[in-house]
């Protein structure tokens, strides 16, 4: 969560991890993400076993890295994830091509991501998907550039992820676009990715919560439920439209998001 909230995160605080223990696997994963290297899960004894020991080891996986967040990445709750949503920090955020990495494996996501032009504070009563789109001042067109934390063979689970940011290690700020943040076309279109040579990639591009709007009002209602807000001029990145995408780096690369835009730019390690 953000630091502005980080008194009020503590007083609600219902978890098991200690201080300590959280600073400790906040160091952990603060390392790792430096790096960009994959690592064992996190020691039992500092592993989160709660969505609040998760949080709690997020907030000050923030604070390590600087603690200067521009906003959230999220996506709306399955089964199996409760609460999909981590700060993306400042320090990650690129607005110019070429894009830097750091490993060879990094990955993109192809997102749609909204900018708050007005508050959403915290209330009682849950806000309506309409009341959201109105706050929205701009729908952009971004590459989430993902990197592992752990080893895939190390057992970590959802939790562990969610402690370590989800994976997050940047984000590049593509065009804003002329559509509404509702329009069902943001639902789904063709991902195509070209290089001077030709077609890298082709997907049938789908959102994967039916709509980008969904993933936003989700947030903006379970932060508003732990007394926090969206403020204006932050930005939210609401899940990949083809999932994680290995392109390659030194190449030209244009990303079609359909007849929604483009981002062009070009991976560089």
């Amino acid at each position: 969560m953000s630091r502005d909230s980080g008194k009020l995160r503590d007083a609600l605080y219902t978890g098991t991890v200690t201080n300590d223990q959280a600073l400790e696997a906040a160091r952990l994963l603060a390392a790792a993400r430096t790096s960009g290297t994959a690592g064992p899960r996190l020691p039992e004894e500092v592993r989160p076993g709660s969505l609040e020991d998760a949080f709690l080891i997020q907030q000050k996986v923030s604070e390590l890295l600087g603690g200067n967040s521009i906003g959230y990445k999220c996506s709306a709750p399955t089964a199996e994830r409760a609460a999909n949503v981590s700060p993306v920090l400042r320090r990650g955020l690129i607005n110019r091509s070429p894009v830097p990495v750091q490993t060879d494996r990094t990955r993109i996501e192809p997102e749609v991501a909204y900018v708050l032009g007005k508050d959403l504070p915290a209330r009682a009563e849950p806000y309506t998907m309409r009341e959201v789109s109105d706050a929205i001042s701009q729908v952009r067109l971004v590459l989430e550039l993902i990197a592992v934390r752990f080893l895939p063979d190390s057992g970590a689970g959802f939790l562990e992820s969610l402690a370590g940011h989800l994976s997050n290690e940047g984000l590049f700020l593509g065009p804003q676009v002329a559509i509404a943040p509702d329009d069902p076309a943001l639902s789904g279109f063709p991902i195509v990715i070209e290089s001077p040579t030709g077609i890298v990639m082709e997907r049938d591009g789908k959102h994967p919560d039916g709509h980008p709007m969904k993933a936003l009002l989700w947030l903006t209602n379970f932060l508003s439920s732990r007394g926090e807000a969206l403020k204006e001029g932050q930005l939210v990145t609401t899940g990949s439209f083809a999932g994680a995408l290995e392109l390659p780096l030194n190449t030209p690369l244009r990303i079609m998001f359909g007849g929604v835009g483009d981002i062009e730019c070009e991976l560089v390690r």
